[in-house]
């Protein structure tokens, strides 16, 4: 191939919905419900029934001797959660203790990993503890794997990442104790994400612009799919050991094995990194599989050039398909464009993109700490805890379908702060309602519908953030700006488990922190610029200029509107 090459063009040639192109969007999109299996399956395979201390003798009550001290004396015991009343025969309380016995539960030991490691009262935060390690796991995979696919190649760190969530996901179903859970669960945050973020610049990758953002609306149809299937596992699963539940989980993933050899590399990357030989491969296998001719499609795609007399090259048309109708006085006069590589380091070298990447980042906190919060806490609802997290799954849906209507309509920046003003004020009425009736009555259910809602908007804002954030990037640093707004984010992910002990202590407290991080986003997003109808940035200084170009609420026409134009 000669020439530089435009990939959106040469996606646009290929046809945007080709056979290669819908086949390799398929297996992206599948792997996307096993990530949603294993980032909450802890709602069930941790869920902690009601409980109370076992029965005791009074020899494991008292360490005195009991023949001299307690022979003669009748006891009698108020078994409680955490501690067991001990009284006289005459109703007077004598002590207090701790469960010396155990707790007894109303199903099996072994069915969660609760009651089988008796993870209450003291122990209890050992469980939250467990899911606290995913997202830190993921923290670390965020900022360790999506750097290597920018240097090595989305593909490989891909396939590296979901091979290892297969093999973690089944060997934590057979974890001896607590602490092997423990260590399995975060080394399965590191690797799940490392397998999720690429696969997402995967499928990005490969989509022109005018279609891009189908790529995030299909990955959060299929996530919902995912955890909805969950909530069906976990049904299915309800009379079974906890381990059982965790193995089918795992089970889902096994294709990975095989998935080396059915997915491609993005031809973006291979581009971008001077891999031309690789990309033409790929390229001649997509021409055919979608029925088009190669020659036809690289011409198609390449930008055209010619040399002056003093050497400089001359871009005789932006799109090679349309170079008949371009005159002579459009000619501009270009440098050939040199490979540049970047790393996270260089986010904090430009003052532009650093302020717009700490609106992101605080965002990316906030969703990643409500969705999940939410999420997590269905089993502390009143009623059925299948149909109330089947409920909190499937509000997923009319949140991804108005996200559809609304992207390509008023942009990703007004979609993402209308999703934020929705979850923020939904919120504030579910906790208002929630505190005054205390989840009882109809005042109740009002605050569950409007707990609903909320979890409608964050998902909205939530899922456009997703496709939003790495728009703000140039290619070569895309995947590490993603990368670190991930890692950031598993902050929130890490304080959303302890929703459910606070909201034990002050009730409306999460709901509270929740709706006015959500408003505070609102606020900071105004002054980000939008993306709709923009080619991706290559370079820093093409980021640079953008930027100032489209920052905030600046009208200027997209690059497609000024190519009619001409």
């Amino acid at each position: 191939m000669d020439g530089q090459i435009d990939t959106d063009e040469l996606w646009i040639a290929l046809g945007p919905w080709g056979r290669f192109q819908c086949t390799q969007i398929a297996l992206v999109l599948i792997t996307i419900i096993n990530l949603a299996f294993h980032l909450l399956s802890t709602v069930f395979i941790a869920y902690r029934p009601p409980f109370q201390c076992n029965e005791t003798t009074v020899g494991a009550t008292f360490t005195e001797d009991i023949n001299r001290t307690h022979a003669n004396i009748s006891y009698s015991f108020v078994y409680n959660k955490c501690t067991i009343d001990v009284y006289k025969a005459n109703s007077t309380l004598l002590k207090t203790t701790e469960c010396v016995s155990g707790y007894s539960y109303p199903v099996p030991k072994d069915r969660t990993l609760d009651t089988e490691w008796d993870l209450v009262c003291d122990r209890a935060e050992l469980a939250e503890l467990s899911q606290t390690l995913v997202i830190l796991g993921q923290a670390c995979g965020s900022a360790i794997f999506t750097s290597l696919a920018d240097k090595f190649g989305r593909k490989k760190v891909h396939i590296f990442g979901h091979i290892s969530l297969f093999a973690t996901s089944f060997a934590i179903a057979w974890s001896p104790n607590y602490t092997v859970f423990a260590v399995l669960r975060f080394i399965l945050g590191a690797v799940h994400q490392g397998s999720g973020l690429t696969m997402n610049i995967i499928c990005l990758e490969i989509l022109p612009l005018k279609v891009r953002y189908l790529a995030e609306i299909m990955g959060q149809t299929f996530w919902t799919t995912g955890i909805v299937l969950l909530s069906a596992f976990g049904y299915l699963f309800r009379d079974f050991s906890w381990r059982y539940l965790q193995m089918a989980l795992a089970l889902m993933a096994c294709y990975s094995l095989i998935e080396y050899w059915l997915l491609d590399e993005s031809v973006r990357w291979l581009l971008a990194n001077g891999k031309t030989k690789q990309a033409e491969k790929i390229i001649r296998k997509a021409a055919k599989m979608n029925g088009k001719n190669f020659n036809d499609v690289i011409q198609a795609a390449t930008i055209q050039t010619s040399v002056n007399q003093n050497g400089a090259e001359k871009k005789l048309s932006t799109i090679a398909g349309n170079k008949d109708n371009v005159s002579k006085d459009k000619e501009q006069v270009v440098a050939p464009v040199p490979i540049k590589r970047y790393n996270v380091i260089t986010i904090f070298r430009h003052k532009i993109i650093l302020i717009n990447s700490l609106i992101l980042w605080f965002t990316w906190f906030v969703d990643c700490l409500v969705y999940y919060a939410i999420s997590l806490t269905t089993s502390a609802l009143s009623g059925n805890r299948f149909v109330n997290f089947f409920l909190i799954a499937i509000v997923e849906y009319p949140a991804v379908f108005l996200e559809y209507l609304l992207l390509n309509r008023i942009g990703r920046r007004k979609t993402c702060i209308l999703f934020h003003v929705i979850a923020g004020t939904a919120l504030t009425v579910s906790t208002i309602c929630m505190t005054v009736s205390g989840g009882v009555g109809a005042i109740g259910v009002t605050s569950l519908v409007f707990n609903l809602v909320g979890k409608f908007g964050i998902t909205g804002s939530y899922s456009s953030i997703f496709l939003y954030t790495p728009e703000l990037y140039p290619t070569n640093l895309r995947n590490a700006g993603f990368g670190i707004t991930g890692s950031i984010s598993k902050i929130g992910g890490m304080l959303a488990p302890f929703a459910g002990p606070l909201m034990d202590y002050i009730r409306w407290g999460p709901g509270a922190i929740s709706a006015a991080l959500c408003l505070i986003a609102v606020y900071l997003l105004r002054f980000l610029p939008e993306t709709k109808g923009y080619e991706l940035p290559t370079t820093i200084e093409e980021l640079k200029t953008w930027y100032k170009d489209h920052a905030g609420d600046k009208k200027v026409k997209p690059i497609e509107e000024e190519n009619e134009s001409l």
